[in-house]
């Protein structure tokens, strides 16, 4: 499957914090991306977690 340079769809991204630490980062589509958090929230209960949208324009580090 290919999937188009420009991604129109508006990206979330999701991390787990450990104290002031991420020790969990990940980048979807909004809908992936609540998914995730959901995910996360049950398997990480007593940390935080935040999703934020992703600037459009802005470039996702590796892996993402």
């Amino acid at each position: 499957m290919t999937e188009s340079l420009e991604n129109t769809a508006p990206q979330h991204r999701v991390r787990v914090w450990f104290g002031a630490h991420p020790i969990a980062d990940h980048t979807a589509t909004a809908e992936q991306a609540a998914q995730y958090e959901e995910a996360m929230r049950r398997r990480f209960a007593s940390l935080r977690v935040t999703s934020e949208p992703v600037p459009a324009g802005a470039v996702a580090g590796p892996g993402r």
